[in-house]
């Protein structure tokens, strides 16, 4: 896979964003269009309405209602923005016609799907990167550093909570300005055969990208409860797991009341030289050392403040010839996709399970 893009210098990136709605509206369009060197080339929904509202408010040459006469353009980047039903035909497409590609989560409905946009990747030489966008955080990346150099030692225990306020997306509602002014279609949500899951999909698939790209490890082995109990459209999803090379968790992911305030995480690292707290939603990291000296982070490293264009900024360097973020990658997501599937499974089946992907 090349390092350089295929466009001549000098000339802008052109981009197109496929089934935009209110997320894109939140995220990638302003991305996108806040880059004097991006030119934004089209918008694409099913209600042409939305195409030309969307269009005229972000400066896009066109407004379509068929994704594909937008990939007719050659964008040299294109976002896929459609719940995970319609992931692989356009994602695969887009690739074909010579694009880099950011597709947001959940990645795949399945591990097949999952396979199948990655060895798309692979053989077009195109990038393809998922919206883990919690990996550019500040706090995020200092804890991925504490485990990278070596000062934590060997990781022995990982805890990981999550509570976002996606109860009404989950149950149907609308979004409630979660994620601007437009709603979302209910069944992007409450229907797994188009939403791949509930909160373990939709939530939860955040903390296992986070939780491999910070540990610099698979999950090998898991159990797992979601409430309502077995279900497939869960509201609260909790995890114990095991990683491959050392150490295990717990992950849960809470889908609360509506609330104006941002997602709060709480993560806390445990290894043989030092432990690292960190909560987001008072910008707070400490790191406490084998003697048990506290140390508070400063603010600049504490930050656990969501830059929602990450992932788009970080397709548009792909363009540029940039390798993608590690924490964003389509073989990281392969593999939460796996272990969303087996979270499932062992809700459902009561056993722990082994995750193989």
């Amino acid at each position: 896979m090349t390092d350089t893009p295929d466009r001549p210098r000098g000339r802008p990136v052109t981009a197109v964003v496929l089934s935009a709605g209110a997320w894109s509206q939140t995220a990638h369009l302003p991305a996108l269009t806040s880059d004097p060197e991006v030119e934004l080339l089209a918008v694409t929904s099913p209600r042409q309405a939305t195409a030309e509202r969307l269009a005229a408010e972000f400066g896009a040459r066109h407004a379509l209602a068929d994704w594909r006469d937008a990939l007719g353009l050659r964008p040299d980047i294109t976002v896929v923005s459609s719940p995970p039903i319609a992931h692989v035909d356009q994602v695969t497409a887009a690739l074909s016609a010579g694009s880099h590609v950011l597709v947001e989560k959940p990645f795949a409905l399945g591990s097949a799907d999952a396979e199948l946009m990655c060895a798309a990747a692979e053989s077009s030489g195109r990038r393809l990167l998922v919206g883990y966008g919690w990996s550019a955080t500040p706090v995020f990346r200092h804890a991925r550093a504490c485990v990278e150099s070596g000062r934590l030692g060997p990781l022995e225990q990982l805890t990981m909570q999550l509570a976002v306020n996606t109860r009404a997306l989950l149950r149907g509602g609308s979004d409630g300005g979660w994620a601007g002014a437009g709603a979302s279609e209910p069944s992007t949500y409450t229907d797994p055969a188009v939403s791949g899951g509930g909160s373990a999909a939709v939530s939860m698939s955040h903390q296992l990208g986070l939780a491999c790209w910070i540990t610099g490890q698979r999950i090998a082995r898991l159990a797992a409860f979601t409430t309502p109990s077995r279900s497939r459209t869960d509201l609260h999803t909790s995890v114990a797991v095991e990683f491959a090379d050392s150490g295990a968790g717990v992950l849960s992911a809470a889908s609360t009341q509506p609330f104006p305030q941002p997602p709060q995480w709480r993560l806390s690292l445990y290894g043989r030289d030092g432990q690292l707290d960190v909560e987001t939603s008072r910008d707070a990291a400490r790191w406490i050392s084998d003697r048990g000296v506290a140390t508070d982070l400063p603010p600049e490293v504490a930050d656990g403040r969501y830059d929602a264009g990450a992932p788009t900024k970080a397709l548009i360097r792909c363009a540029r010839g940039e390798p993608p973020p590690e924490g964003m990658t389509h073989q990281l997501a392969r593999h939460v996709v796996a272990v969303t599937d087996g979270i499932y499974e062992s809700a459902l089946t009561g056993t722990a399970v082994e995750i193989r992907g």
